[in-house]
């Protein structure tokens, strides 16, 4: 949309972002035209609902291939763990709907294999429909085999309003980075790091008997781009730029991405060592904002990042490219999972003739029309919507001269005490301490502990539990 605003101006750009929004409505659209998309996918087999893998997708912030930029000169390959991993496992290009930003657009294709192309330009369904209904995604059909639902990113749960968007799409858990206890692990940029997810990850898959689906939101990666030296000693150099703001954009850059295949490797590795059915699906959401054109790349266009599909079922390998919405079908096609009506249409209809067209109908009668697909009842109920896997709980607490200590499990630096409604000045000392001055409890005073978003919100609060002041004898 920024290039928009560039190429048209913003009074055009702004109009059109206002009132040309949602998907208009298709000239044949009827219940009739509803059912015959509906009958081409009667010929699908049936879904095993027995033995199923753990199901993970990582979305990699800004997440690609620098070695595809024709005219950088790396000191090293960045992303060896990455590439390595698309050799020996199904991979390709993927095809997003944005470039430089719009993280929340490439998330919305993957999770619900809707396709962004019918929405109004710019649009985010995020920030439009979804803040008022429920939508058919991945999450809501896996559970009706199962699975458990989890979302895990490591920035703040209100970024693109997730906080209220996850409900609508099925999640049972959502971790945010208020439900991380790590200190320091924040790049220059004041982003955390996204080697913290493994664990976090791990987490979701521990927290359940059966099978797990984690959709994973890294953050790592993500600009605006320095344009002086802040990195000191990078790992990777980068040559071939004569501009010095730029070639000190692409080393920050290009070193949070090598940091990142880090993480990536030790992620498939805890997942090979925990030995449960699992598939990984991990790609770039979208491309760096580095001015990168078509003419740049020694492939294809900017709208194309990288994945690959891990396993350890013995998946056969499957290489092409993919478009973001068309991710899950495929993924959910080697778990031979084909309920959900866009996870078989699109199993069924990819590539065959009106496949486009039906899908916008499918999309529009879902989500603005009378939703004749669920005989005109939406079948999605939000969910009570979880926040962190594991609970805060306080189980006691000393004193000392000036200070009460309160000991518990699960706290994090974004805990505040709460006395009533009243915020208590909390200090965090590790994810089972803070500390409050005696000034601010007095004695038969009832209190919890909440994990307050950067946002100001309440997410979620610890027991009660009642203070009560030591006798001077």
């Amino acid at each position: 949309i920024a290039f928009a605003y560039e190429d048209y101006g913003y009074p055009y750009c702004l109009g059109v972002t206002i009132f040309n929004t949602g998907i208009s409505c298709p000239r044949d659209y009827s219940e009739e035209e509803i059912e015959r998309i509906e009958k081409t996918e009667d010929n699908l087999p049936a879904t095993n609902e027995k033995n199923q893998p753990n199901i993970l997708f990582l979305q990699l912030e800004s997440f690609f291939d620098p070695t595809l930029v024709n005219y950088l000169e790396l000191s090293e390959d960045p992303i060896p763990n990455f590439r390595k991993l698309m050799k020996e496992y199904s991979s390709g290009y993927y095809k997003v709907p944005s470039v430089g930003a719009g993280t929340a657009n490439t998330e919305f294709e993957s999770i619900t294999g809707m396709s962004l192309h019918y929405f109004g330009p710019g649009e985010y369904p995020y920030k439009s429909i979804l803040k008022e209904t429920t939508c058919e995604s991945a999450p809501y059909v896996l559970k009706n085999l199962g699975y458990s639902t989890h979302a895990v990113h490591n920035n703040e749960a209100n970024f693109y309003g997730r906080r209220s968007i996850f409900p609508n799409l099925g999640f049972d858990t959502f971790t945010s980075e208020e439900y991380m206890a790590r200190e320091n692990e924040k790049n220059p940029n004041g982003w955390v790091k996204d080697e913290v997810l493994t664990d976090e990850i791990l987490k979701c898959l521990d927290s359940t008997e059966g099978p797990d689906y984690v959709y994973t939101i890294s953050v790592q990666g993500h600009g605006d781009y320095p344009t002086t030296q802040i990195i000191e000693n990078p790992e990777i150099t980068v040559e071939g730029i004569e501009d010095e703001a730029l070639k000190n954009k692409y080393t920050y850059y290009v070193n949070q991405v090598y940091q990142m295949d880090q993480f990536v490797g030790k992620l498939v590795k805890a997942l090979q060592q925990r030995g449960e059915p699992t598939i990984l699906c991990m790609y770039g959401d979208h491309l760096p904002s580095l001015e990168i054109e078509d003419e740049d790349l020694t492939y294809g266009n900017k709208y194309q990042t990288s994945y690959f599909m891990w396993d350890n079922i013995g998946l056969k390998k499957k290489d092409g490219t993919i478009e973001a919405y068309d991710l899950g079908s495929e993924v959910l096609n080697k778990c031979n999972i084909h309920t959900g009506l866009m996870n078989s249409f699109h199993q069924t209809r990819k590539g065959t003739k009106n496949y486009q067209k039906d899908m916008k109908e499918l999309q529009y009668d879902m989500l603005y029309g009378k939703q004749y697909v669920w005989n005109q009842e939406n079948p999605f109920k939000a969910t009570d919507l979880q926040f962190g896997i594991r609970p805060l709980t306080v189980t006691k607490i000393y004193e000392t001269k000036d200070s009460i200590f309160i000991v518990g499990n699960n706290f994090t630096n974004f805990c505040q005490v709460f006395d009533g409604d009243v915020k208590i000045n909390t200090t965090y000392h590790n994810e089972h301490l803070l500390e409050v001055s005696k000034k601010d409890l007095k004695d038969g005073d009832t209190f919890k502990v909440s994990i307050v978003s950067k946002a100001l919100r309440v997410l979620s609060s610890s027991n009660e539990y009642v203070y009560q002041e030591k006798s001077e004898k």
